[in-house]
């Protein structure tokens, strides 16, 4: 039940936002406005989408990309926040965009849920730089029994 709550005073304080803007610069103005936040926000979200990504490129093997898998995460959802139409959201979306907001935000979310956040990859190194042999191990051979001159059955 609080979702909807949420969503409902969410919406109001859009609303409201959308006609203080619109007495204070005129309907057009106001849409002018709209405009440019979402397409520079969404400029500024790729231009960081960027950058994050190559340091999640530049990271040696056994190294976790929390930070960057974290900061990708902000990202998105500050590109869907400026992709709605809206004040409130686009300076939700711009607080995503700030560095020390991503960091402090992954502070309380790891204290809120108590526990570190790893990042597994398949593949890599762990973090300890050890490679540890998988339990279960499987080996196969395979034989090609479609002859040269025969066309491979359809299914």
């Amino acid at each position: 039940m609080r979702l909807p709550l949420f969503l409902i005073a969410y919406l109001l304080v859009e609303i409201a936002a959308f006609a203080w803007v619109g007495e204070k610069v005129g309907v057009l103005g106001t849409v002018a406005l709209v405009v440019l936040s979402t397409v520079v926000g969404l400029w500024l979200v790729q231009r960081q989408g960027l950058d994050t990504l190559r340091k999640a490129a530049g990271l040696g093997p056994g190294q976790a990309p929390v930070v960057e898998a974290w900061d990708g995460l902000c990202l998105a959802t500050a590109g869907l926040l400026f992709a709605v139409p809206g004040f409130i959201s686009d300076l939700a979306g711009l607080a995503l965009l700030i560095p020390p907001v991503r960091r402090a935000l992954l502070g309380q979310a790891q204290r809120l849920s108590g526990t570190r956040f790893t990042v597994r990859t398949a593949g890599g190194v762990p973090p300890g730089g050890t490679v540890r042999p998988s339990p279960t191990v499987i080996d196969g051979d395979f034989v090609d029994v479609t002859k040269p001159d025969q066309p491979l059955p359809r299914e």
